[in-house]
């Protein structure tokens, strides 16, 4: 029987339907926040382990909160079907809320707050760096008024609190906040990125006058482009700052002349074709799916360096525990993300595992170290195989079986993750 059920209502008003769909879905949050707690206060860690893969005992949120096994994490991800990441995250906002805030866990759970804004709560006191008393403060004056406050006056209320709860650590924020400057790059989705800064308002003012200068020059040689645009063009020209210069003083137009990059670039074969070029797509690792004329602009610059295709056909092995470059690249394009149940995380720079672990005793020429034997996984992961309280299997190379401690069963492959359901108790002994 399948694990979802479609909920008839008895009524012919929609709205009522609606209503009570939107009751039983609160209600199911606050669910899963109680259960997410009690799972951490009933999960059994082996203390009389003391080898290096050992289970630990972690703090699972912020001061205050209670200490969890750290594999914890690994067995919920499953369940819930998401990332381990995600999921200790998610443990550590529920203990956040429960253990910091007692008030408004209680209101959760009477109905009166969101989970989501209760939630929200929580983290804002802890991204404040509050200890657990000051965060019990703040919850006690809040949480009589939350619910009829408003959510937006709420929040108000809350930085206040927070600036009250402790005035020398407020300071103190401010002049960390300062130290939190920072520069992300990402989301390379379709040739076009995400850049996120956070600076000095001094140097923001002035980079944002460069930025202007660069563009009107732009827009002085010939430009045609919207100025947003432009904007966007000029901010990348600084990438190379001769080529800024020259536009500046007149002796160029911004084409960049400094560009070097190392692509891995992924073509399908009926792309190459004459009648499907048109059509045709690439993937560039690390970046996403491009289309072909995006593609040309990346490969057009001069400086761009090809690394060799890796051919999934050929499986280069050895009998060392060291595992080389070639058979490294070849796993990774195999498996270009964690071979565990719902991970995100890029193979790139994870662990090579040895599914079957590695004898130091075998005799030579046993290929202990190849494909077929290998598998990218993050060190918390690599760790719990290592101590047995996951089990694995690689039923083909690049597939894998993964066996919770609590018997659930995962299959993952380059596709994705295929939850396979829960051994019975006589299986799993």
């Amino acid at each position: 029987m399948s694990e979802w059920t479609l909920i008839i209502d008895n009524t012919d008003d929609v709205f009522d339907a609606l209503r009570h769909n939107h009751q039983l879905k609160m209600g199911a949050e606050i669910r899963e926040l109680a259960l997410i707690a009690q799972a951490s206060d009933e999960y059994q860690v082996d203390e009389t382990r003391a080898d290096a893969a050992a289970e630990k005992l972690i703090q699972a949120g912020a001061d205050g909160t209670a200490t969890i096994g750290d594999f914890l994490a690994i067995e919920i991800a499953g369940l819930l079907q998401i990332s381990p990441t995600t999921a200790a995250l998610r443990i550590s906002e529920t203990l956040n809320l429960r253990d910091r805030h007692p008030e408004l866990w209680a209101f959760v759970h009477a109905g009166t707050v969101r989970p989501w804004q209760a939630l929200k709560i929580a983290a804002r006191c802890v991204t404040a760096g509050l200890s657990g008393d000051a965060a019990k403060w703040v919850d006690h004056q809040l949480a009589i008024s939350v619910a009829t406050l408003g959510w937006t006056r709420a929040l108000r209320t809350l930085e206040g609190l927070i600036v009250s709860a402790d005035t020398e650590l407020a300071a103190e924020r401010a002049r960390i906040r300062r130290e939190q400057r920072q520069v992300y790059v990402g989301d390379h989705t379709y040739g076009g990125s995400i850049l996120f800064a956070r600076l000095d308002t001094e140097d923001a003012l002035a980079l944002d006058q460069t930025i202007s200068d660069l563009s009107n020059a732009l827009a002085a040689a010939g430009s045609t482009e919207p100025v947003d645009q432009r904007r966007a063009t000029a901010l990348g020209i600084l990438a190379d700052p001769r080529a800024a210069l020259d536009l500046l003083t007149g002796a160029g137009n911004g084409t960049p002349t400094n560009r070097t990059a190392t692509l891995i670039v992924h073509i399908a074969a009926d792309s190459l074709s004459p009648e499907t070029q048109a059509a045709g797509t690439a993937r560039i690792e690390g970046v996403g799916p491009l289309d072909r004329e995006t593609l040309r602009r990346f490969l057009a610059n001069p400086r761009v360096t090809v690394r060799p295709v890796v051919d999934l056909n050929t499986a280069p092995a050895v009998d060392a525990y060291e595992i080389p470059a070639r058979l490294r690249h070849h796993v990774q394009a195999r498996n270009p993300v964690e071979a565990f149940p719902y991970s995100a995380r890029r193979s790139v720079g994870l662990d090579l595992d040895h599914t079957d672990p590695y004898q130091t005793s075998a005799p030579p020429g046993s290929h202990q170290t190849r494909a077929e034997n290998l598998g990218p996984l993050s060190r918390r992961v690599h760790r719990a195989k290592t101590a047995r309280a996951w089990n694995v299997v690689q039923t083909e190379p690049g597939t894998f079986v993964w066996t919770s401690r609590h018997g659930f069963r995962y299959e993952v492959s380059p596709h994705g993750t295929l939850a396979l359901g829960r051994e019975t108790l006589h299986q799993a002994a």
